[in-house]
């Protein structure tokens, strides 16, 4: 009897190792199939200045098309970034030792694994100096010399503004571009008075008001929040 439930034992002992050994290399082969450290991204059309360790550039990325870009401190292995495309990205993310790791370097490392579309950046049409042909406020600014007709200048790659309200100089920063929305940061300038201010006071108000726009051509538009037209521009040649 005891011979009988030890042969069942060594039976049972046996059918489990003959399972585990079938079962263990299958899991092992879908665990290789299934990369969970491979990631999707989008990189912006130009890096921005940004502080990590120091001074230096950052790419602009985000994870889905819907989100905010945000600044990314890291470099990408094999990776050939090209300025005036936005790309999406396949990147595997390997995690290091941190203990053979110097203090300042990520222990993550990014790697490309494919490039799944590379397009040109659509507001690069934006780049450009603008003078203002319309100012909400002002009747005909015909009637203005033309040294003292306000300009801008976007910088869609550093994400930035500067020019000129007719009477002071100006620069800041883009806080906003998405398809057909714009918005400006605080912005800095000179200080110094004009004989007319009327047209510096407007564009100024206007400028900060500012949230969508519509470009056509030589043509920029910036309207308010309930769609007002603020500012019209024509492209300077």
């Amino acid at each position: 009897m005891l011979n009988t439930k030890l042969m069942n034992a060594n039976l049972k002992t046996s059918n489990i190792k003959k399972y585990l050994c079938l079962i263990i290399p299958a899991l092992l082969i879908m665990s290789c199939e299934t990369n969970i450290n491979e990631q999707t991204i989008w990189i912006n059309s130009a890096k921005v200045d940004c502080v990590g360790v120091g001074p230096m550039q950052c790419f602009n990325v985000k994870n889905s098309e819907s989100e905010d870009w945000t600044n990314f401190y890291q470099e990408i292995k094999g990776f050939n970034f090209e300025p005036g495309y936005i790309y999406k990205l396949k990147v595997s993310v390997d995690t290091l030792d941190r203990s053979n790791l110097p203090a300042d370097k990520s222990f993550l490392e990014y790697k490309l694994i494919e490039i799944l579309s590379k397009d040109t950046d659509p507001f690069l049409p934006l780049n450009d100096i603008w003078m203002i042909t319309q100012l909400k406020g002002i009747d005909n600014l015909k009637d203005i010399a033309l040294k003292s007709i306000p300009t801008i200048e976007l910088n869609t790659k550093t994400r930035s503004i500067m020019g000129s309200d007719g009477c002071n100089r100006f620069r800041g920063k883009l806080e906003t571009l998405k398809e057909g929305k714009i918005s400006f940061g605080p912005l800095m300038g000179t200080k110094k008075l004009c004989a007319e201010m009327t047209t510096p006071n407007n564009f100024n108000s206007a400028l900060s008001q500012v949230k969508y726009y519509k470009h056509n051509g030589l043509e920029l538009l910036f309207f308010d929040r309930d769609n007002e037209l603020l500012i019209g521009l024509k492209k300077v040649d």
